[in-house]
């Protein structure tokens, strides 16, 4: 359960893997809503879609910022397996970086998407069988500066954001694998175990 000086502890894997199975599914759906959301006033049954993908993209997203929470709980009071013998120092700094910025995203992203929403006002919102969250934010009208273009804005942004740091991130893993040959995918893999 506990990471070791080797490896991640099965805890620490199944929020990874788990988040990132759920990162894989909310992004596509994320993409996909906006034109469901053009068809759905002509279309019953683009209705219909629309809303099952609403309610899925957010309950995803609500799921993702609890998981963070417990995610970066568990590893603030977890050792942190040590770097690959042979690795640069700017090396390890670059994947410091890298993870602390998905952490945020991974915080940002949730939140952003709920304050648009909110600001918006007029929108379902959905976590589960749930609907009609509180309001992160006051709604406004669409032209506030603080409306929901300023908060959809920041999710946006931060979609492509964190897709560039992804995929920095699944590279730095497979370039260890291959190249380097070191233990740093390996120790993340699930059904490794950390020694």
């Amino acid at each position: 359960m506990h990471n070791t000086s080797k490896g991640w502890g099965w805890l620490a894997k199944l929020f990874h893997w788990v988040m990132a199975l759920m990162i894989a599914v909310i992004v596509p759906i994320g993409f996909l809503l906006p034109a469901t959301y053009q068809f759905k006033v002509t279309d019953l049954r683009m209705e219909a879609v629309h809303i099952v993908l609403s309610r899925i993209h957010q309950s995803m997203g609500l799921l993702i910022l609890m998981f963070v929470v417990l995610r970066l709980g568990w590893r603030l009071k977890q050792s942190i397996p040590d770097a690959p013998a042979g690795l640069a120092a700017y090396q390890k700094i670059l994947a410091k970086l890298n993870h602390a910025f998905l952490y945020l995203l991974m915080f940002l992203l949730p939140l952003s998407g709920w304050a648009s929403l909110s600001a918006f006002g007029e929108a379902p919102s959905y976590f589960l069988w749930i609907e009609g969250l509180p309001a992160i934010v006051p709604k406004v009208p669409l032209d506030d500066t603080f409306g929901y273009s300023f908060f959809a804005g920041i999710h946006r942004y931060a979609v492509y954001s964190g897709a560039a740091l992804l995929t920095l991130h699944a590279f730095a893993a497979l370039w260890h694998q291959f190249v380097k040959k070191d233990s740093v995918l390996r120790r993340m893999w699930p059904l490794a175990t950390a020694d």
